[in-house]
C-alpha cells in the first residue's frame, strides 16, 4: 500500500474501534469509500444482525447522493475504492453477503486489512471479488498496520481459528503484587478511578468470570457499566459444589452460568434448578478449565474477563503453563502501596512455575496512569 492508502485504511481502523464491545459475535470492522482522493462514505459494524461496515459505507454514499439504489446510478462506485479492515464476507448469514454487494455496486478496487479466519469466509470473499473483476490488495501481514488491525479483533480471531474464547486476567493489587492483607482485607487497594476504568473495560468482553470465594466474600453484581451498561454480559461462576446462596447478586437474572464438578450434591442441584440457575459439570472433583472454555466457545462466547481471586487466577495460570491457549492477556491495576507480609494474598495462587525457564513472558506491554494507579497490560498470545 502507498502512504495515502495507509491513511485511508487507518481511518477505517478508527471506525472499526467504535464497534469494539458491541459487535460480538461478529468482529469489529470499519470501512471507507474514497473517490477522487477524498473520503465520500464511511461506516462501521455496530452490532450483530445489523448492516456490515461495507454496506453502511455504501448506503452513506447513496444517501449523500440522493439515490435509493445503486441500480439508478451504475457509475456511482465505478471510480471509487473501498477500504475495509476485514475481508468482505461471501456467504449469506443474518445479512446478505458483502462481497456480492460490492460487485453489484460496481467497485473496481478494494483494499483489505486482513483475511477473515472464519471458516465460512477465509479467503472466499477475496476470491469472489477477484473472480468478478475487482482488484484486491491485502495489507502485508507483517506490517505494523496489519498488526494493529488484528489487535482489535483478537477474541474473534482466536475463536474463529482455534475454537476457544480469548481469556483476559484482570486484578487490582498493591505494588508488591498483593490483593489482600493477611487478615483478608482487600477493599480498597486501588483507587476509585482504577475501579471505574476496570468496570468499563469489563464491558468490552462477552463474559466475566469469578470463583465462588469472590461471590461469598464480595457479593458482586458483575454488571456492565458506562457505554456498555445495556449489554447482556454473561456472568460465569466457578463453584465445584454449587454451594452458593441463590440469593447472591450474581444470580439476579438469567444471564448467569455456573461451572461445577461432580462433587455437587443432588440437593444443591435441585436448589439451583428451582432457582432457574443454569449449571453444568466440567470435571470429577474440580472444573476442567479447558473443557469449560471449549463449551463457552460453542455458545459463541468469544472472550472471557477473569475477575476471580488468587485461586482462580492461579488455576488459569497453572493450566496455561501446560496449555498456552488457556490464558492470553493480563490487565493489572497497581496501586502505589506496599502490603508486605508472608500471609498476605498474592495475585496468583496455585503452584506457579517451578523453574524460570518454564514461566510465561508477556509481550506488547503497555503502561498508563489511571488516577494515582498504574494500569499494566500485556499479552501472552497474539493471534
Amino acid at each position: 500500500m502507498c502512504s495515502m492508502d495507509e491513511v485511508f485504511m487507518r481511518r477505517a481502523l478508527e471506525l472499526a474501534k467504535k464497534g469494539i464491545g458491541f459487535s460480538s459475535p461478529n468482529p469489529a470492522v470499519g470501512a471507507v469509500i474514497v473517490k477522487g482522493g477524498r473520503i465520500v462514505g464511511e461506516g462501521w459494524h455496530k452490532k450483530a444482525g445489523s448492516d456490515h461496515a461495507e454496506i453502511v459505507a455504501i448506503k452513506n454514499v447513496m444517501k449523500n447522493s440522493g439515490i435509493v439504489t445503486v441500480d439508478l446510478e451504475p457509475a456511482l462506485f465505478s471510480n471509487a475504492a473501498l477500504y475495509v479492515t476485514l475481508e468482505p464476507c461471501s456467504h449469506d448469514g443474518r445479512t446478505p453477503a458483502c462481497a456480492k454487494a460490492i460487485v453489484a455496486a460496481g467497485f473496481k478496487k478494494v483494499f483489505v486489512g486482513m483475511k477473515d479466519p472464519f471458516v465460512k469466509v477465509n479467503g472466499r470473499g477475496i476470491k469472489y471479488l477477484k473472480n468478478h473483476g475487482v482488484m484486491v490488495e491485502v495489507c502485508k501481514a507483517s506490517s505494523p498496520l496489519a498488526k494493529e488491525i488484528r489487535a482489535i479483533n483478537q477474541p474473534f480471531i482466536k475463536w474463529a481459528s482455534f475454537g476457544l474464547p480469548y481469556v483476559i486476567a484482570k486484578a487490582g493489587m498493591s505494588l508488591d503484587g498483593k490483593i489482600a492483607t493477611g487478615a483478608g482485607e482487600s477493599k480498597w487497594i486501588t483507587s476509585e478511578n482504577a475501579r471505574i476504568d476496570s468496570r468499563l473495560l469489563r464491558g468490552r468482553y462477552d463474559a466475566v468470570l469469578v470463583g465462588a470465594g469472590t461471590v461469598k466474600s464480595d457479593n458482586p453484581e458483575l454488571a456492565a457499566h458506562g457505554k456498555y451498561k445495556n449489554k447482556k454480559l454473561l456472568r460465569i461462576v466457578l463453584d465445584n459444589k454449587l454451594s452458593l446462596s441463590t440469593d447472591s447478586k450474581v444470580f439476579r437474572d438469567e444471564s448467569v452460568f455456573v461451572a461445577s464438578s461432580d462433587l455437587a450434591s443432588e440437593k444443591n442441584k435441585e436448589k439451583y434448578r428451582k432457582a432457574g440457575i443454569e449449571f453444568k459439570s466440567f470435571g470429577k472433583d474440580k472444573v476442567s478449565l479447558k473443557r469449560l472454555l471449549v463449551y463457552l466457545a460453542k455458545r459463541k462466547i468469544q472472550s472471557v474477563f477473569i475477575e476471580g481471586g488468587s485461586a482462580v487466577l492461579g488455576s488459569f495460570y497453572d493450566d496455561s503453563l501446560k496449555n498456552r491457549d488457556l490464558l492470553d492477556k493480563v490487565c493489572f491495576y497497581l496501586a502505589p502501596k506496599i502490603i508486605g507480609g508472608t500471609d498476605s494474598l498474592a495475585v496468583f495462587g496455585g503452584l506457579g512455575a517451578d523453574k524460570l525457564s518454564k514461566l510465561r513472558n508477556l509481550e506488547d506491554v503497555v503502561f498508563e496512569m489511571v488516577g494515582d494507579d498504574l494500569r499494566f497490560e500485556g499479552v501472552f498470545n497474539f493471534y
